[in-house]
């Protein structure tokens, strides 16, 4: 068996990171390459601010596993976004294992980002998306010894610091803590967006989110034909997100649409209930 390396993520091997999520057949998709796009802006983003972001894991040259993560200065911890291995050639062989322990390792030492301390937890919010026969990341976690926070069984952590327990801040709004399905709380609405759609994007660390709007740009076209689309960037029109509260995702008739796309049935009847109502 080849043996598994971890490397730090640096501009060198910063493709890899952006690739590595997507599938073969779909490097050719425009809206994976647009996916691709906005995860490099954000890793580039990432890379200047933190310098340290992301680890990849590689077998001889191949990226097969990834960790990336955020220093949360206020709180002196360590906020997981995600920990994948897409082929099924290369799961229950450790990979994830390594990287994770390959951030513990790290973690064991001051960090400039908390005034040369010690950070005092990981912690991470997991989500399901795993494949068939794939372990789910809330199991992952929970195995390699994260406990729970409070009431809900996604919000996890691990202590660096030995009794530590990890109680966030009541009422903060990180955005490192908001998941796909939150992203539209916030919503500010304003006047020019009746009677239209908006897909709000940015750089994420998800090269699957830009895809994700794309196809709920289909499912409207199905309901609602003719309808006009406005998509915003973060990254070029920013005064024009900030205004209506920094918030990502789709937007119909001035009214966030919470449900999945890829919940068909559900996510075309909220946009239907949407236009229903001035």
């Amino acid at each position: 068996m080849e043996k598994i390396r971890i490397k730090n993520v640096t501009e060198e091997n910063i493709d890899d990171l952006c690739q590595i999520c997507i599938p073969s057949e779909k490097r050719e998709d425009p809206a994976f390459i647009k996916g691709m796009e906005e995860k490099r802006k954000w890793a580039m983003e990432m890379l200047q601010m933190w310098s340290s972001f992301a680890k990849l894991a590689y077998r001889e040259s191949t990226p097969v596993g990834l960790i990336q993560y955020k220093p949360v200065p206020p709180e002196r911890i360590i906020y997981i976004y995600c920990i994948y291995v897409p082929e099924k050639e290369n799961w229950r062989k450790e990979v994830a294992t390594k990287l994770l322990s390959s951030l513990i390792e790290d973690m064991k030492k001051p960090r400039v980002w908390f005034d040369n301390k010690f950070p005092l937890a990981l912690v991470t919010q997991t989500f399901a998306g795993e494949k068939p026969g794939q372990y789910s990341a809330r199991l992952f976690f929970t195995k390699k010894g994260f406990k729970q926070v409070g009431d809900d069984p996604d919000f996890l952590y691990y202590p660096l610091k030995k009794g530590f327990i990890y109680q966030p801040v009541k009422g903060r709004r990180d955005p490192v803590y908001i998941t796909e399905t939150q992203k539209t709380e916030g919503y500010i609405p304003q006047e020019e967006d009746k009677g239209k759609v908006l897909l709000i994007y940015g750089p994420s660390f998800c090269p699957f989110s830009y895809s994700f709007l794309k196809k709920a740009e289909q499912e409207i076209k199905e309901v609602a034909q003719g309808i006009p689309m406005r998509w915003i960037s973060k990254s070029e029109e920013p005064e024009e997100v900030k205004k209506r509260g920094n918030v990502e995702g789709c937007f119909v008739n001035a009214k966030p649409i919470k449900s999945f796309v890829f919940d068909k049935e559900n996510f075309q009847k909220e946009v239907s209930e949407a236009l229903m109502f001035p």
